[in-house]
């Protein structure tokens, strides 16, 4: 191998070769990279994160629905009624 000096800007020239030497022990050279579980739950929470940021706190087209079915008197059932009621107990803890 032959070095001829040093560029400042590029670093050693590209006079310089380097040859590879093969391993004298035949194993196989590739690179190989191993995720812990614990690294794959961090990513994919990361993931959900930033949805979740992305995501509206309030969803317009969900509100202006209910409003619509309120005007229209969808909610004035006796079924939802006692849904309701159902919910508000338990809330309650009744």
């Amino acid at each position: 191998m032959e070095i001829r000096g040093v560029d400042p800007l590029r670093g050693v020239t590209q006079d310089t070769k380097i040859n590879k030497v093969p391993r004298r022990d035949g194993r196989d050279t590739s690179d190989e990279v191993e995720i812990s579980e614990e690294a794959r739950q961090l990513a994919e929470a990361a993931k959900i994160e930033d949805v979740v940021r992305q995501t509206p706190d309030i969803r317009e087209e969900r509100v202006a629905e209910v409003k619509a079915k309120l005007e229209r008197g969808e909610y004035n059932t006796e079924e939802v009624f006692e849904t309701v009621a159902e919910r508000i107990m338990k809330a309650l803890g009744l």
